[in-house]
C-alpha cells in the first residue's frame, strides 16, 4: 500500500452534500446534524439547503458521520490503529458512532500516553453505553506507549482490509472523485438485530397518504392492502418522516432496542357522509378522509 496510498492521499477533493440530503428532498425536513457537529461552523443553511463552507472546512468528518441518511461524501481524515487499538493523537477525537462502527469490525479498544482527554472519554463512554444495550463487549482505554514494531494502518485502511471479499482499492473508491463510501457508516448495516430508533405511528391521526412512504429511502414504512408495517430496523432517524407528515401522525424516537417489526392492520368503514367504503387504521373513524377535509374547512357543494 505505501506510495500508492500517499499518492491517493495526495488526491485533491472536497467534501460535498449529495442530493440525498433530506433537506434536498423536502423543504419540510428540519435536520441540521451537520451544522451541529461542525465547531468550526462552515456549514451553512441557504435557501432551506446546507452548504459548506470550504474555507473554514478542515474536513474533520464529523459532518459526515453526523448526517443520518449519509449525504455528505469526502474522504476521512487519516486514524493509526495498533495491535486492535484506535490509537489517540492530536488529531479531531472519534464520534461514539465510529467507534460503535469499528467495535463491530474488531476494535478492542483505545490506546495512547498523553493526548487522552475530556472529548476522547466522553465519546469512548458515549460508545460503551450504545455497546452494553447492543449486548457487545464496550472497548477499554490502555495508557501505554507504542512500540511500532508492527504495521500502522490508516481508517481508511482498515475499512478496506476489514470488507469481506477481494474488492481492490481502485473499487473500493469508485467514482472517480475518490470519494470516501460514506455507507460504511450506516450504524444498522453492523447489528441486524438491532434498530436504532422507534418509529411510532398514531392510528387516530393517519390519513394513510403515503407520503412517509415516498420519502424514506430506508424503506422502513410500508402501506399495503393489509395494513401499515413499520420495519425500523435501517432508520437512521432523519426524521423526515415525522417532519413532512401532515397529520402528525408519527414520532421518532433515537433508541437502541432490540428489532421488532410493526404491523398496523387495515380496516374497511363505511362513510357516514358519503356512504362510500373506505381504508383507514382506527376502529373510531366514521369519515372518509375527502369528507373530514370537507368538514373541516366548512366546504360544501
Amino acid at each position: 500500500m505505501g506510495l500508492f496510498s500517499k499518492w491517493i492521499e495526495s488526491l485533491d477533493y472536497q467534501y460535498e452534500i449529495l442530493t440525498t440530503c433530506s433537506r434536498c428532498k423536502s423543504p419540510r425536513s428540519t435536520c441540521s446534524r451537520c451544522i451541529e457537529a461542525c465547531e468550526l461552523n462552515a456549514i451553512e443553511m441557504k435557501n432551506g439547503v446546507p452548504q459548506i463552507n470550504y474555507k473554514n472546512c478542515n474536513e474533520c468528518g464529523k459532518c459526515l458521520v453526523s448526517c443520518p441518511v449519509q449525504a455528505i461524501a469526502g474522504i476521512f481524515p487519516k486514524r493509526e490503529f495498533h495491535q486492535g487499538r484506535l490509537v489517540v493523537d492530536k488529531s479531531t477525537p472519534p464520534t461514539a458512532k465510529e467507534l460503535v462502527v469499528y467495535a463491530k469490525k474488531g476494535l478492542k479498544g483505545i490506546v495512547g500516553e498523553d493526548e487522552y482527554n475530556e472529548q476522547w472519554d466522553h465519546a469512548l463512554k458515549e460508545a460503551n453505553e450504545i455497546l452494553l444495550q447492543l449486548e457487545e463487549p464496550i472497548l477499554t482505554v490502555e495508557q501505554s506507549k507504542i512500540e511500532r514494531t508492527e504495521e500502522v494502518v490508516s481508517r481508511r485502511e482498515l475499512f478496506f482490509s476489514w470488507k469481506e471479499g477481494t474488492q481492490s482499492l481502485i473499487k473500493e473508491m469508485v467514482p472517480a472523485k475518490w470519494r470516501f463510501n460514506q455507507m460504511d457508516l450506516e450504524l444498522a448495516r453492523y447489528y441486524p438485530q438491532h434498530q436504532f430508533a422507534m418509529i411510532d405511528l398514531n392510528i387516530e391521526k393517519c390519513s394513510l397518504c403515503h407520503a412517509c412512504e415516498k420519502l424514506c429511502d430506508k424503506k422502513c414504512l410500508e402501506i399495503t392492502d393489509k395494513g401499515f408495517v413499520i420495519s425500523a430496523q435501517a432508520c437512521s432517524f432523519c426524521q423526515l418522516c415525522e417532519d413532512i407528515c401532515p397529520e402528525k401522525a408519527i414520532t421518532v424516537i433515537e433508541k437502541v432496542i432490540p428489532y421488532k417489526q410493526v404491523e398496523h392492520p387495515l380496516l374497511t368503514h363505511v362513510c357516514s357522509t358519503c356512504q362510500k367504503s373506505f381504508k383507514t387504521l382506527s376502529e373510531n373513524q366514521q369519515q372518509c378522509v375527502p369528507c373530514m377535509k370537507k368538514s373541516q374547512f366548512q366546504i360544501t357543494r
